[in-house]
């Protein structure tokens, strides 16, 4: 309850202004349950350490006992009849073990090493889930703009070739082809609003907020374009999943490790005092026993030859997961850098196909007017001139997200 109770009046502090993608990362960061899990997971580790450093420290236990019994000293002879009860402290401390005990401790540092760098990649990973929601929730609220732009210049051809019917001038059939052309439009205009109803939910959804939160977001700035073989040279630097990856290979070697000096001797120091009451014969004592043992463990049914074998098999398969992982992070950063490359490209195309698009609207409308061209042409225009305004907003989504999925692949989303 309290949790929804701060969740409300934070989004209800920010629903004044209009957020930026700045801010809609920040409550995403805070409400996604992928961040929750990945600090979980960090927490997780960080207590296995714990774990396994408790090896270093002695073993102390109390043990208390009552027993009563009767013991035959021999055949037909006396007999004793006996209750007693005491208690003993016992200790035990490895004292060396040959790096088994070294070896799962540096495991479980790689292993919060890794799950650090896994938690890094799961931030980015809500980053990139919020910023590319962002963008295509402002795609589906340009894209249904133009919609609106396009309905109004269909509404304009239609107004236009009403007056001129009614002056005599155009046929009834201009007025059929106008009509249609708006009808069409506005079913346009529908599908265009439920891709922006669509689009918000995916957005609460990265953001982690219940599907009924109302905000309003910024419209978007020019992001900060960097030098794609820069991005391309620190991918196998800074992408964490990586990263994570040869923390998990770097834990996998020491168990191997482990694994391997584990049947190996151990040198212990016993240590055990104890009292002891006899309630028969009302006496009593005290008794130590101290002392040095070393365990040479010479077999135990092949355990210890199948749980190496289990280690350097789990070695193996991180170590093909790494590579394949490499691989396909090398791909990614080609793929993507080419869509940024295309993107920019196609970007710049656009611009020129909405200018001369509407340069040849213009132009058609006047020569409609004027009795010059006929209503279909009038409508061809028209239609460029719509889906020149389509596909300015098609690019200028499709380079936003681009530069966001190249920085993703790259480990670089942070910039």
């Amino acid at each position: 309850m309290k949790k929804w109770l701060l969740l409300a009046l934070l989004c209800a502090s920010l629903a004044a202004d209009p957020l930026s993608l700045a801010q809609l990362i920040d409550i995403g960061l805070k409400n996604n349950p992928e961040t929750t899990k990945s600090w979980s997971a960090v927490k997780r580790a960080q207590a296995q350490i714990g774990v396994a450093q408790s090896d270093y420290y002695p073993a102390i236990g109390v043990q208390g006992k009552l027993t009563h019994g009767r013991d035959v000293k021999f055949v037909n002879g006396p007999e004793v009849v006996f209750t007693n009860y005491g208690a003993d402290l016992a200790l035990s401390y490895v004292l060396f073990d040959f790096g088994e005990r070294k070896a799962g401790v540096a495991a479980t540092r790689d292993a919060l090493s890794a799950a650090k760098w896994s938690s890094d990649f799961a931030i980015q990973k809500v980053m990139f889930q919020v910023s590319e929601s962002y963008y295509e929730y402002l795609s589906a609220q340009e894209q249904l703009k133009t919609k609106k732009s396009s309905l109004q210049d269909a509404e304009g051809v239609r107004d236009a070739a009403e007056d001129l019917f009614k002056a005599g001038l155009k046929s009834e059939r201009d007025q059929a082809v106008s009509r249609a052309t708006v009808a069409e439009l506005q079913m346009d205009l529908a599908g265009a609003r439920a891709a922006s109803e669509i689009a918000y939910g995916k957005l609460l959804m990265a953001l982690g907020l219940p599907m009924s939160e109302k905000i309003e977001v910024q419209i978007a700035g020019e992001p900060k374009k960097e030098s794609v073989g820069d991005l391309v040279a620190a991918a196998e630097e800074k992408r964490a999943d990586v990263l994570a990856m040869k923390a998990t290979l770097s834990e996998m070697h020491e168990r191997v490790k482990k694994s391997r000096r584990g049947p190996r001797p151990k040198l212990k120091l016993m240590g055990q005092g104890g009292w002891m009451e006899y309630a028969k014969h009302r006496d009593r004592g005290y008794n130590y026993t101290a002392g040095v043992t070393l365990d040479i463990p010479l077999f135990k049914g092949f355990e210890n030859t199948y749980l190496k074998r289990v280690a350097l098999a789990d070695e193996e398969i991180t170590a093909a997961e790494l590579k394949a992982l490499q691989e396909a992070v090398a791909l990614e950063v080609l793929t993507y850098s080419s869509s940024v490359k295309a993107a920019e490209e196609t970007l710049s195309w656009s611009d020129q196909f909405l200018e001369e698009a509407t340069k040849s609207y213009d132009a058609a409308l006047e020569s409609y007017k004027a009795g010059l061209s006929s209503i279909f042409d009038l409508v061809q225009t028209q239609r460029m001139l719509s889906d020149a305004r389509m596909k300015k907003t098609q690019a200028r989504t499709k380079w936003l997200v681009s530069l966001a999925e190249l920085a993703f692949a790259t480990g670089s989303l942070e910039k």
